[in-house]
């Protein structure tokens, strides 16, 4: 009973939450959907996979990341809107040499992500997030699912439950720090554009080429955004086969030295997507994405700074007949991961075109 309780009350906090965001965001694409686009099928192209959900380990949202993209371009005149929303849940506590860190928090993340063709082959967009962390509501059922699989990892059995910890440090000295028991703000601004190299023939894939570029509009002094300028560029690959639609996408980003002053050295890292789309029907797709992603920290013996993460995107994709783009599904770390990132995001996505 103690523990249905904790449950209905942390749920009734996580909605007093981020109600706002979502009746905004469905607001402006219900809206827009009506009014512009009749059938989002018509531009399905520019509309569907793969799924935009950057990784949501805490710490490597503090610089740039590769988003998931197709190589199709939005047509000129025309634009593309997300709400892209996630919870997740991390716990990691470690401790080398003179670095130590503890992550233990629950985070929902909403970006709003705009798309808009600037002219044939080219477009431009931006995504700005809004984060809230806090303490959780899934620790619990976390620990009941490894317990079920007897994969229960030790700092798990060690946690106290619905508990708020961001800090690691140096020499005793934290470079990288959450405040109080929950944190909320706006994210980094990130600007992209994209523009096409050629089109995807029988046997070509098509190929496009990108660029973007992090703003520091976070607030450093509570880890939204490690104050300094990111930059990355990649190629994006599309080819169709029948109703399967494969991606592949490859960037290599380079971080502003946001912790010089703490003697803790960045340096470049890469992001490689591979995912896959089935068309099951006109308008629902299933898909999977795999993400690779190296860590801009080098050598400190912490795993939740030095090693590469590998996640598992799976997910559905649904378009409405009113032109609404609606997408559910999980993301969950594996092979040696689990030490790196966040242990498990959940994700609700709409948009439209226009």
């Amino acid at each position: 009973m103690r523990r249905i309780m904790i449950w209905i009350n942390s749920y009734h906090r996580l909605r007093s939450s981020c109600w706002l965001s979502y009746l905004i965001g469905l607001s402006i694409v219900q809206h827009g959907g009506n009014a512009f686009c009749s059938s989002l099928m018509e531009n399905q192209k520019v509309a569907s996979g793969p799924i935009p959900i950057v990784n949501q380990a805490p710490i490597q949202l503090l610089f740039l990341q590769a988003m998931p993209d197709r190589a199709e371009i939005v047509p000129k005149g025309h634009g593309s809107l997300r709400l892209n929303t996630t919870i997740t849940n991390t716990l990691l506590s470690q401790k080398a040499g003179s670095y130590k860190g503890v992550i233990d928090m629950e985070m929902i993340r909403s970006s709003l992500d705009l798309w808009y063709g600037i002219a044939p082959g080219f477009e431009i967009g931006m995504s700005l997030p809004f984060v809230y962390s806090y303490g959780g509501i899934m620790d619990h059922a976390i620990l009941d699912v490894e317990q079920f699989f007897n994969s229960v990892r030790k700092v798990r059995e060690e946690q106290e439950p619905d508990r708020y910890e961001y800090a690691v440090k140096k020499n005793e000295k934290a470079f990288i720090s959450g405040k109080e028991k929950r944190c909320t703000g706006v994210g980094d601004l990130v600007l992209r554009i994209k523009g096409r190299i050629w089109d995807e023939g029988d046997r070509v894939p098509g190929l496009s080429a990108r660029l973007a570029v992090k703003l520091p509009t976070g607030d450093t002094d509570r880890a939204l955004g490690s104050g300094k300028v990111d930059y990355g560029l990649g190629l994006v690959l599309q080819k169709n086969i029948d109703r399967l639609t494969l991606y592949l996408n490859g960037d290599v980003i380079f971080p502003g030295d946001a912790f010089d002053q703490d003697n803790v050295p960045l340096s470049e890292f890469y992001d490689i997507m591979l995912g896959g789309e089935y068309t099951v029907k006109p308008r629902l797709s299933l898909l999977m994405q795999v993400n690779y992603v190296t860590r801009p920290f080098k050598d400190t013996g912490l795993e939740m700074l030095d090693r590469r993460i590998l996640d598992l995107l799976l997910g559905v994709n649904y378009c409405t007949k009113h032109g609404i783009l609606i997408q559910g599904g999980a993301v969950e770390d594996f092979f040696d991961s689990e030490d790196a990132g966040a242990d498990i995001t959940f994700f609700l996505n709409i948009g439209m075109y226009f």
